[in-house]
Order: C-alpha cells, then structure tokens, then sequence
C-alpha cells in the first residue's frame, strides 16, 4: 500500500497536466491489483498450493475490498501531491493583490497610468517629465 502511494504521490507531483498523474497511478495500480487478484482466483482452482496460496492472501488479501485499499492509497497520494505541488510551482506568478494592481493599469509605453487626486499636476512635473523623455529618446 505504501509503494502505491508513494508511485501516486510521484505521479501526482511531476507529471503534467496533474489529474493525469493521479489518473495513470490509480490505473496502474489497479492493473496491478486487478492481475494478482485474477492470479490468486486462478490458483485457487490448482491443487497442492495450499501454502502458497495463504502467503499470498497474506500479501495482497482474500476479498475484493482488501485489494482496492492500495489503488486507493494511489489515488490519494497522487490528488495530495498534485494539489500541494500546484500550490508550490513556481512556475506560476505570486498572486499578490494589491490596491495599486486593481486601479492602476499599465499603458502600452509600460507607464502606470496616473489616477485622479494621485499627483497633483504641476508645471515642474511636466517639465521634468519631458526632460527625462528627451534623454531617453521617447
């Protein structure tokens, strides 16, 4: 169960898109189940494996029940970690809100537009405004 949640937890983590991690570690781990569940209902029906038999029902388990424990354990693990490896990507932007993202928007020259009642317009600012657009050519 745990080498199945482990396989989950590293598929829900680094494969991409992440519920397709979590989809391919249930999968897999229910393919698995399902085999050795098919092989015991098959060894059953030989005769002389009577000890094998119990070793192996010790192993994965005699009912149906028994054998969904580690594909759930999978799928856990793999939902986890994708859900806080998507949280820690940093890949994705911060999302940071602030007052000034909400009101001020960028122009195309990549300026903050001034709002309303944020600077008080005077001559001086203007004249150092150009000045500094003259200097860098704009």
């Amino acid at each position: 169960m745990a080498a199945f949640a482990f396989l989950g937890a590293l598929l829900g983590l680094f494969w991409r898109p992440r519920f397709v991690g979590a989809a391919i570690a249930v999968a897999v781990a229910g393919a698995f189940q399902g085999g050795a569940f098919m092989a015991l209902r098959t060894l059953e029906s030989q005769v002389n494996h009577e000890h094998l038999l119990t070793q192996l029902h010790a192993l994965f388990g005699e009912t149906p029940i028994d054998f969904a424990g580690p594909v759930l354990a999978a799928f856990v693990g793999a939902v986890f970690s994708a859900l806080l490896g998507g949280m820690a990507d940093s890949r994705r932007p911060p999302v940071l809100v602030t007052a000034d993202s909400l009101r001020r928007k960028a122009g195309k020259d990549g300026r903050y537009a001034r709002l309303e009642g944020m600077v008080e317009d005077r001559a001086i600012h203007a004249k150092a405004e150009s000045r500094i657009d003259s200097i860098l050519g704009l």
